[in-house]
């Protein structure tokens, strides 16, 4: 039994497992406690549609081909649901709609493929726990996806208000709505600098954590019902997310840049094959995590895959050290790539490059 929990838009250096000096994550921690966690694992894509597709096919954008919204994943394509499926599991799907809704194709190989376009975890939890319920003796791939994290970061009642204390913004009326936000990106793309005070950017960023908290409240919930129903000890248990978020460290906000605020995700793998509690500093990608899993129940891993398999890592092993790489067709169409110790990003419009030391400038406001 796998279950993937996909939270878009959550950035890993929020969770308190990734340095968070906010509470806003104590089941999340609890369950990175008990699994692998990658400290290093970027996403291939600044945003949803070619990131989201990589985790799911194993390919980077440029060969997958669904960069922007409207593009639909090519038939020919194979996904990890399809390889799952055809070795026996049953595969289902609860996603939030929106670019991951199934026209855009990322439904191939789901059984079941349930969206529900701005539901998030308020309708898609029951639901997951109700189709728990009733596969508890299934072999079964599970993906469950929300956008709650998302702008607006308008999660419920305490959660919103959770961490803006007096934190109160400086421009009248302002609120981090998606609108407002596209509006800032926008203007800083005409090379605005600071568009937002400080004091916009920690009642924005207060708001996001609230948010944080109330998907990991959620998760407390589905995995207390796992332990309940008796599959928690025996299934292999993933959280990831297919991008950050940025909050003007560079300049804009969302998610455009290929700088680690947008592309260093939390990867998490539970499973009863892996290294319990134990932290790996090795660069990873999200498109590892589909011949990964495709190892651990046994099946045959697509030859098309570019990711490769982190088994070893979850066993306490080593492998080859690797470079991590990423792509935008937005901003300057910016490329990155992270090796062990440095970043290196570059625009091909302006012909821009930039080196970071990423480790120990997480945040990567010092260019070398």
């Amino acid at each position: 039994q796998v279950i993937i929990f996909d939270i878009d838009t959550l950035r890993a250096d929020r969770l308190g497992c990734y340095g968070a000096e906010r509470p806003t994550s104590p089941h999340i921690d609890r369950l990175a406690a008990e699994s692998v966690l990658f400290e290093w694992a970027f996403a291939q894509g600044p945003n949803t549609p070619p990131s989201q597709t990589s985790i799911l096919t194993g390919l980077y954008p440029s060969h997958h081909g669904r960069v922007f919204a409207l593009d639909v994943l090519a038939d020919e394509v194979v996904t990890l649901a399809e390889v799952m499926r055809d070795g026996g599991f049953v595969t289902a799907a609860f996603v939030d709609g929106g670019n991951m809704a199934a026209a855009s194709g990322l439904n191939q190989g789901f059984e079941m493929y349930r969206s529900t376009p701005g539901g998030g975890f308020e309708v898609i939890g029951p639901r997951v726990m109700r189709w728990l319920s009733r596969h508890v003796n299934d072999d079964f791939l599970l993906l469950v996806h929300t956008y709650d994290v998302h702008s607006p970061y308008d999660p419920p009642e305490p959660h919103r208000s959770m961490f803006v204390e007096d934190r109160q913004p400086t421009t009248p009326d302002f609120e981090p709505t998606t609108d407002i936000l596209t509006d800032v990106m926008i203007r800083a793309r005409r090379g605005e600098q600071d568009i937002l005070s400080s004091q916009d950017i920690d009642y924005a960023l207060a708001r996001y954590d609230g948010g944080v908290h109330y998907v990991e409240q959620w998760m407390g919930t589905f995995l207390e019902k796992m332990r309940r129903l008796g599959i928690y000890d025996n299934s292999t248990i993933i959280l990831l997310s297919d991008h950050g978020e940025e909050f003007q460290e560079h300049g804009s906000v969302l998610h455009e840049k290929l700088y680690s605020t947008v592309t260093r995700v939390p990867l998490i793998i539970r499973s009863p094959m892996a290294l319990a509690g134990s932290r790996v500093s090795d660069v990873v990608e999200t498109i590892d995590l589909m011949p990964t899993l495709l190892e651990l129940v046994g099946a045959t891993i697509p030859e098309q895959a570019q990711g490769r398999s982190a088994v070893p890592l979850l066993r306490g092993g080593s492998l080859e050290p690797k470079s991590a790489f990423s792509e935008s067709r937005f901003f300057g169409r910016q490329r990155a790539v992270t090796g062990p110790t440095e970043r290196m990003i570059f625009s091909q419009d302006s012909g821009r490059l930039e080196l970071y030391q990423y480790r120990m400038d997480i945040q990567e406001q010092e260019d070398l």
